[in-house]
């Protein structure tokens, strides 16, 4: 049965090479989102300032969820002090080291108060002096720290700030400055940091700037000659009790020193996972859809061979045997270039901030063997789909199909149909509706994919509701459009095949391009709307000093000052009978007098009772976690630390503020620098008569302040769209690779469906039609492609869209951008009309009565 496929393959390039194409690109989308799910787990970065640690101990930076991923924390869980004496009395310690680390600004000596903050190519952390020895950091000039206004600088930030010994610095923890003699310079392991910059201090001075003298970073432990890091990592976690801990050893001491590449590897799990499974749906659609058409093409061939006798199985085995050759080679040609594909994602993601520069992938060999068995599957079960009813009929009725194709669908195929198309509109739309929040906005999206589905079923049906609307159009042109017009309407099949990844290609573009847009607008009101103080003062530093609060207040003529602090949290809720714990991004304030700074659109209960163990949520945070006013949440915040908060306000601006707001000093209490983002500032009079000395003021106090920066309420609202840029961005790179693989596909199905048409082309040329009439009959019937195409990609991406909006905003009108719109349409077509129409005029340069002869 091979050698028959292989003799059919050769002779049937056409059809094959483009299901070739198809299954080559799908296995490399595959393997790329394998790839980067691997990454996930294993991939990771080697350690600086502990690589000499035989064993480093730090908090458990994950929650375990049992049956779901464990999502990371945002803050460093830091460890209780006490914890390095129990470490101590561990068999093959030899040392215990205790790490305190703060992130700091250096400031340029420009003779001011004030003082601009350098700008380094990597973060600056202060430590004490004793863990300079988990480097091992050797002393290459001056001494050690003395005192508390001495400090010791890495050799490569001596460099870059153009310091040397003897010379005084100014280093600031938040807005908080302090002078520093320089008493000493040290030469970092390996040649230098790449990744940070050093900065230490006595031991007192570090645990003192750390604010948390009683919690530390992290324990390093230097084992004794001969003892095995695992083994000792192994009994240092048995014999520590009363907090959770974990002992890094080796390179995984790397995820320990630094939480972005711990938190970029849970990115990572949960992006390739979930897009993962939409490329896998698209991937498979694709290639059958493409299978589809070339079996279609080779109707009269199959239908020659039940007419001679031969088996619905044996057609169902050649047809195995040829997509299982033609599948195979380009599964594995594919696996190789999804690699390469992989590393391209992993440049986007790093490009907009969501990944280190540095995080290297993880090439492992099993994501390249999953895309090829599940490419090849995916094709096996396309082309057994495909050949099902041809294999099936009986061999005359066979012989009538293969000439002309046959006109009604059957019931069945409608009725599925049917159920696909009333699901997806139900998924996208009445599932907002009852079940909102972020299981809503996830449903609204892959309900695409069942609505393109149910579509695809009934295309020749569309294809010739369209055709009968072009008709009184297409018979302008007597000849051509008369063609055009029963070629469209008895090959409804043939045309649909066409139609349906042009449709999917427009659907998801739209699609992204609306929800992206409908967010981003949303967050930019509600930021905009949301401030209503007079003044925002911020810092260029690693953040506001919790105490400048009160000197903002203590400046004449401020009224009211709300201190803005921002981390992300944990939420833990039951999701279709499994607990799943989601981050949020959650601010903290002060709900003194917030009305006269912040309006967050409170729905329900009151934030003046924000304070103590409480907690206001977002409507989709409210929604997603299933919690109303005077209900318990379950919130782990940043470092780790449980809460159980009652719930006693809901608000609607979470989309420009964040989902989740806590009372100030429990946000920054577990946050890492313990600073604020922002403070709030509006005068005595709401701006008026005293406007003028409250700006005075705040500029006399950013004189005298380390990176302190007063703005208006608009260009901090401008700044905090960041965050929501960096997360468009993400999902536009992910959604970008499969909009790029169907448009692969479109071009793919278009040519493949026009060259194969030759033997047609030959017969209307042999009764006199001439090239011309023949070149605007396929014209003509581009455009009865591309209206369906169209218009069907339009309707199945408006339900998502609108169901993306009331999960998101609460209204069911998506944001749309007629331009963009407009520009996707204007592409499709010109794809469309060029994959047509040249395909069309070189199957036209030859003979004619070769082309019907080549093809028998």
């Amino acid at each position: 049965m091979f050698d028959i496929a292989w003799s059919a393959i050769k002779n049937r390039k056409g059809g094959f090479v483009a299901a070739f194409i198809a299954v080559v690109c799908g296995s490399a989308v595959i393997t790329a989102c394998g790839v980067l799910f691997v990454s996930g787990l294993l991939s990771g970065v080697a350690p600086e300032r502990y690589a000499g640690a035989t064993v480093m101990v730090g908090g458990r930076q994950t929650k375990d969820v049992k049956e779901n991923f464990d999502p990371y924390y945002a803050e460093r869980v830091t460890v209780p002090a006490s914890v390095a004496e129990q470490i101590s009395r561990v068999d093959g310690v030899e040392k215990v080291v205790r790490d305190h680390s703060v992130e700091m600004t250096l400031q340029k000596d420009d003779g001011s108060a004030r003082g601009e903050p350098m700008p380094l190519e990597h973060p600056l952390y202060g430590h004490g002096w004793s863990s300079a020895a988990l480097g091992p950091f050797e002393l290459a000039e001056g001494s050690e720290p003395g005192g508390a206004g001495e400090t010791v600088l890495d050799s490569g930030l001596a460099r870059a700030a153009g310091v040397k010994v003897g010379d005084t610095v100014r280093l600031s923890v938040g807005t908080t400055p302090q002078d520093y003699k320089v008493a000493g310079l040290v030469d970092a392991p390996g040649g230098g940091l790449d990744r940070q910059s050093a900065a230490f201090f006595t031991d007192a001075r570090a645990a003192g700037l750390s604010q948390r003298p009683d919690r530390l970073t992290a324990i390093g432990v230097l084992g004794e000659d001969g003892t095995d890091a695992g083994e000792l990592a192994g009994r240092i976690e048995a014999a520590v009790t009363g907090t959770d801990v974990v002992a890094y050893t080796g390179d995984a001491i790397g995820d320990l020193e630094f939480l972005d590449v711990g938190q970029s590897r849970g990115f990572l799990v949960m992006l390739s996972a979930s897009f993962g499974g939409t490329a896998l749906g698209v991937v498979v659609f694709v290639v059958s859809s493409t299978l589809g058409l070339a079996i279609h093409q080779r109707r009269r061939e199959l239908a020659m061979l039940r007419a001679v006798a031969a088996t619905p199985r044996q057609v169902h085995k050649l047809i195995g045997s040829e997509v299982l050759l033609v599948a195979a080679t380009g599964a594995v040609l594919g696996a190789a270039p999804g690699f390469l594909v992989a590393g391209l994602l992993r440049d986007a993601f790093a490009d907009v901030g969501v990944l280190p520069a540095d995080f290297e992938l993880s090439f492992n060999p099993l994501p390249a063997v999953a895309a090829v068995l599940l490419s090849v599957l995916g094709a096996l079960l396309a082309g057994f789909i495909a050949a099902r009813r041809i294999a099936r009929i009986k061999p005359v009725e066979a012989l009538s199909e293969s000439q002309v194709e046959k006109g009604e669908l059957g019931r069945t195929r409608k009725a599925v149909a049917l159920a696909l198309l009333g699901l997806g509109l139900v998924t996208s739309i009445v599932l907002p509706l009852l079940i909102p929040g972020q299981l809503a906005i996830a449903g609204a999206g892959g309900s695409l994919l069942l609505l393109m589905v149910g579509s695809a079923l009934i295309s020749p049906v569309l294809v010739q509701t369209t055709t009968r609307l072009l008709t009184p159009l297409l018979m302008r042109s007597k000849v051509s459009g008369y063609l055009a017009a029963a070629n469209s309407t008895t090959n409804a099949r043939r045309l649909s095949s066409a139609v349906v990844p042009l449709a999917l290609g427009t659907a998801m573009a739209l699609m992204q391009l609306s929800m992206l847009n409908t967010v981003e607008v949303t967050a930019k009101e509600q930021a905009a709307t949301g401030v209503v103080s007079d003044y925002v003062v911020t810092s260029g530093t690693t953040g506001l000093s919790t105490d400048l609060a009160q000197k903002v207040r203590a400046v004449d003529g401020v009224g009211t000052v709300t201190p803005v602090a921002r981390s992300q949290v944990l939420i833990t809720y039951v999701e279709i009978d499994k607990p799943v714990s989601n981050p949020f991004s959650a601010q903290g304030l002060e709900p003194r007098d917030l009305d006269r700074t912040l309006d967050l659109d409170v729905r329900e209960g009151s934030l003046d009772e924000l304070r103590g163990d409480t907690v206001a949520l977002s409507r989709i945070a409210a929604d997603t976690a299933r919690l109303d006013v005077g209900d318990t949440a379950d919130v782990d915040l940043g470092d780790g630390t449980h809460k159980e908060l009652k719930v006693v306000a809901l608000y609607g601006k979470g989309l420009g503020f964040g989902d989740v707001t806590l009372p100030h000093g429990m946000l920054t209490g577990h946050t890492a620098n313990q600073q604020d983002t922002a403070l709030l500032v509006t005068g005595e009079d709401g701006g008026g008569g005293a406007g003028g000395k409250v700006e005075s003021g705040l500029a006399d106090l950013a004189d005298g302040t380390p990176g302190l920066v007063v703005q208006s309420p608009e260009e901090f609202g401008a700044v905090e769209q960041g965050e929501f840029t960096q997360q468009s961005s993400t999902s536009l790179i992910a959604n970008a690779l499969l909009i790029l693989y169907v448009l692969i596909a479109v071009v793919n199905t278009l040519v493949m469906a026009t060259t194969g048409r030759s033997r047609e082309f030959g017969m209307l040329r042999l009764i006199g039609t001439s090239k011309q009439q023949t070149r605007r009959m396929m014209f003509l019937e581009s455009w009865v492609v591309i209206l369906t195409a169209v218009v069907v990609g339009i309707a199945i991406a408006i339900p998502p869209a609108v169901g993306a909006a009331l999960g998101t905003t609460g209204q069911p009108i998506p944001y749309v951008e007629p331009l963009a719109w407009g520009g996707i349409v204007v592409f499709v077509a010109l794809l469309g009309w060029l994959s047509i129409s040249l395909p069309t005029r070189s199957a036209l340069r030859g003979r004619p009565i070769d082309a019907v002869y080549a093809t028998e």
